[in-house]
This record gives C-alpha cells, structure tokens and sequence, in this order.
C-alpha cells in the first residue's frame, strides 16, 4: 500500500508539472514537449528524484558536514552549502565530494524545516558564515532550492555583501512556488508565490556590482510556474540539463555548471 502511495504522490506530481508548462510556457526556460515518452521519461525520473530524497532525508544527520575546526588559509575561497525545505547536509553528498576534489573548503548549513522560525535559521546561518569566514576567509554561499532564498534573506537583513565573494542557487523559487501549498509548517508557507519570505525578498532594489548566478532546470518539477525559477534583476541565470528538482544536485553536467560560475566568481 506504501509504495502505491508513493507512486501516486510522484505522479501527481508529474501532472502538475506538465499542466503548469503547458497552461504558463515560458520561453526563457525551454521545457521538454509533452509526449507519451518525455512524460514516462520524466515520472521516472522523478520517482527516482523523489525517492533518493526520502533516502538521504533518513541518513543524511549521518552524513552531515561542518566547517573544519582549524584556521588556515586555502588556495580557493570557502563555501557553504545550503539545503533545501524538508533535506537536510545529506542533499550535498555529490556535490559536496566533487566541490572538495576541486580544492574548495566546503561546509554544510543545516536547519529544521518544522520546528525552527525563519528568523532563527537566519540567525544561525549569519553565525556559520563568521566561522568560516573567521577561518578560512570570506565565503561563497550554495543554496538549494529555499536555501538560495536563505542567502538572498541573509544577505539582506545582514547587510552582508562585503562578507562573500558570491552566491549562486539551484533550483531556487524566486518569485515562490505553488507546489508549496501541499507542504507542511510555516516555513513551507513562506515560499508560497504570496508567501511572506518571497514577499519580503520580492520588494529588495535590484543588486548590483555583487556576482549572483542561478542555475535552473527545464524539467524542475517542484518548483511551478517555471517562471518562477528567474532570478531577480542583476543576477545571472544558466540552464542546467532537464532533471527533477532534487536530481539536479547529483548530475555531473550540473557540477561542471557549477564549477565554471565558482571560476568565474
């Protein structure tokens, strides 16, 4: 019963990604065309999605990572790595072993999606960032889906431009998201398209002189309209390939994206 269940639940979801795309097109992001094979395609992808999500959200307090305990100076900038609602570090688990290979300092920034306020998860991020920035200098910020919406509030409530070297997101919902009427607490009501946190960010003047990119998947299901996924005025957007929403952390293509907008901040 379960597993019919949770394979209802990634089909519902699969609907209602492809009724938003068809009904609210947007040129700017090229979704797949519907076809009995791009949506069997796609509902696999994300089961699979969906499905290794739940996986890491049960191991990921296992996997967690910090900031090292040791003051150095590295070759490469220092990032920080933040997931989204309902994950936990475990999310990282790729990217983060990819970033390291590469020669980054990373950590991770972990936080309750139920039972702490958006103004605590702030808080605490503003005290991770003068860690690592005490350590290892000032730091990069990689947020994920809300987490980008975490950087961009931090960055405004702490004044902190002169604190980073960037900020990049993936598969961030700038202007919110109405799948986030089915989630739980006040923090998944906060990224409703009317959501408090979105309106917030949604009044900020446009930023300028400060590197922001925003990678965004045509085939992200969970956040819609997929207009949505555009960053506001002064950031930089790259498409990465068509993958679910939670796929697009263990993609290899998305990495090398990602690497390259690290090179370019």
């Amino acid at each position: 019963m379960a597993v019919l269940v949770w394979l209802f639940i990634c089909f519902c979801s699969s609907v209602l990604y492809w009724y938003e795309n068809l009904n609210s097109p947007d040129e700017r992001i090229p979704a797949p065309k519907p076809g009995i094979f791009s949506c069997l395609l796609h509902y696999c992808g994300v089961l699979a999605s969906y499905t290794l999500g739940a996986t890491l959200g049960v191991t990921g307090p296992i996997l967690r990572r910090r900031p090292a305990l040791k003051i150095g100076t590295a070759a490469l900038p220092p990032l920080i790595l933040i997931h989204g609602l309902y994950h936990n570090a475990g999310s990282w688990l790729y990217l983060a072993r990819v970033l390291e290979k590469t020669g980054y300092p990373v950590s991770t920034y972990a936080y309750s999606s139920f039972s702490t306020p958006l103004s605590a998860i702030v808080r605490g991020l503003d005290e991770h960032i003068a860690t690592v920035q005490w350590q290892t200098g000032r730091p990069i910020l990689i947020g994920h889906s809300l987490g980008g919406l975490l950087a961009r509030k931090w960055l405004a409530e702490y004044n902190g431009s002169g604190r980073l070297r960037g900020i990049i997101t993936l598969g961030t919902p700038h202007g919110g998201s109405k799948t986030a009427v089915f989630g739980a607490g006040t923090l998944a009501r906060s990224v409703r398209t009317d959501g408090s946190l979105v309106a917030s960010l949604r009044s900020l003047p446009p930023l300028s002189n400060f590197p922001c990119a925003s990678l965004v998947s045509p085939d992200d299901n969970d956040v819609l309209p997929a207009s949505s996924l555009i960053p506001p005025e002064g950031w930089s957007m790259r498409l990465t390939p068509a993958l679910p929403h939670f796929a697009m952390l263990f993609s290899p293509q998305t990495a090398a994206i990602l690497l390259e907008e690290l090179r370019a901040i």
